[in-house]
């Protein structure tokens, strides 16, 4: 609504906006000749008046910080522990400090595009860019759904990655072989041998128990994870990464009495086999790691690229991929060739001597 008012020779016209704090201001238009010409401006900027007021009403006009605070209100309790919190650390890193300030309806695809094409500059992977893209278009989907957003970031290309792919590392058996000589730590040797063997993630290795050790039928039950990324506590028992991960897994008998040989008669079923009453300090296990190797002479590598030296060696001695992929605790075996298919040996020459002759 807009009010008119002659003063001397001109016309002036009042109107009401909404600011973007919530409050109004009683804007006034002078200069018009007739009141017409007043009339005219007025009808001419009322529906931007009334898209502006809209928006401001919009329960998507909140400050950018305070949507990822209530998109953090949401996924706790629906994501894991760790992943939560890998999550948190990576918006507040680089996702946070690009739009903070700004309301959260008034951030448009060029800057979501200018932000996208900063990251290289930080020295960010691609598949890091990539992923701190999938937080920010999750942060876009919650805001659509619950406060009325409109996903803009469907609107901006993807990056694109211009790096060459890396080989994926790995130990064969006989550089395993040379690592392990050099670990003169009883307790740190059956862990590495366990993540070889095995091919399980670190995480669940640490979280073994005795309870998940069959010294009869040589079997380690992994059924749970240790997450090192908590809400201030040292570790945390979590679920394993997904419901293939649950899994009985056999070991070599010579691993199985090696295990048994550490266990002493008073250690209760529910202390961990890698700890005993809190599971080995990951930053000590990964300092060693590295000691160790150094001393062998072998190609540096990840812990976690042991559970890669397993499969590799699994494929190479002719194992099927399905066996492969139960034992790696792969949701699915599409996951295991999807990672693994460049090692699986080449079977063009069998395929043309089985057709040979048809």
């Amino acid at each position: 609504m807009a009010s008119y008012e002659k003063v001397g020779d001109t016309w002036t016209v009042r109107y009401r906006e909404y600011q973007s704090d919530g409050s109004t201001k009683n804007v006034r238009k002078s200069g018009f000749a007739r009141k017409r010409d007043a009339q005219d401006y007025f009808e001419s900027i009322k529906s931007q008046i009334k898209k502006r007021n809209e928006q401001i009403n919009s329960p998507a006009h909140i400050l950018f910080e305070d949507m990822v605070g209530a998109w953090y209100d949401y996924k706790r309790g629906r994501t894991k522990e760790s992943s939560f919190y890998t999550a948190r650390g990576k918006v507040e890193k680089h996702i946070v400090p690009a739009f903070s300030g700004r309301y959260f309806d008034e951030i448009t695809v060029s800057d979501i595009l200018a932000w996208q094409e900063a990251l290289p500059a930080a020295g960010l992977s691609h598949s890091y860019r990539a992923g701190l893209r999938a937080l920010l278009a999750s942060i876009y989907k919650f805001a659509a759904r619950y406060h009325e957003a409109v996903n803009i970031i469907d609107r901006v290309e993807p990056p694109r990655s211009t790096e060459k792919k890396h080989e994926m590392q790995f130990w064969t058996r006989e550089q395993f072989q040379a690592f392990i000589e050099k670990v003169d730590r009883p307790i740190y040797s059956l862990l590495f041998r366990t993540l070889y063997v095995t091919g399980c993630r670190k995480g669940e290795a640490f979280a073994l128990t005795w309870d998940d050790f069959d010294p009869v039928a040589c079997t380690l039950s992994i059924s749970k994870s240790i997450t090192r990324k908590t809400n201030g506590a040292a570790y945390a028992v979590t679920t394993p990464k997904n419901a293939a991960s649950a899994r009985v897994v056999d070991i070599p008998h010579g691993l199985a009495s090696d295990i048994a040989a550490v266990r002493s008669p008073e250690t209760r079923g529910d202390a961990f086999i890698f700890g005993g009453t809190a599971p080995l300090p990951e930053e000590t296990v990964r300092r060693l790691f590295k000691i160790w190797s150094a001393k062998a002479g072998v190609p540096r590598i990840r812990i976690h690229d042991l559970r890669h030296s397993c499969a590799s060696l699994l494929i190479s001695e002719g194992i099927s991929i399905v066996a492969v992929s139960k034992r790696l605790g792969h949701k699915n075996i599409e996951q295991t060739l999807n990672t693994y298919s460049h090692m699986m040996p080449r079977d063009n020459e069998k395929m043309l001597a089985a057709l040979e002759g048809i």
